[in-house]
C-alpha cells in the first residue's frame, strides 16, 4: 500500500480507505507513520467541513450562506 501511496502524496489529498478490505487494519499505522514522517499533517474529514454558516450542496460542495 505504501508503495502506491508514496509517490502520489501531495498536500491537500484524501485518502479514502475501505475497513472491509483484508490488509487495511494492518497497514494503518504504518501508513500514519510513513506519511507523518514525511511531513504531512492527518485530518479527518469531518474536521474539514465548514460548521457555521455553510451549507452543503447536492455536489457536496460548502457554500457560505448569504442570509
Amino acid at each position: 500500500m505504501w508503495e502506491r501511496l508514496d509517490t502520489k502524496l501531495k498536500s491537500g489529498d484524501i485518502i479514502l480507505m475501505h475497513n472491509g478490505t483484508d490488509h487495511t487494519a494492518d497497514s494503518l499505522e504504518m501508513l500514519i507513520n510513513n506519511i507523518q514522517k514525511k511531513g504531512y499533517k492527518i485530518q479527518k474529514v469531518s474536521d474539514l467541513i465548514y460548521k457555521e454558516n455553510f451549507q452543503i450542496n447536492n455536489n457536496g460542495t460548502q457554500i457560505k450562506n448569504t442570509k
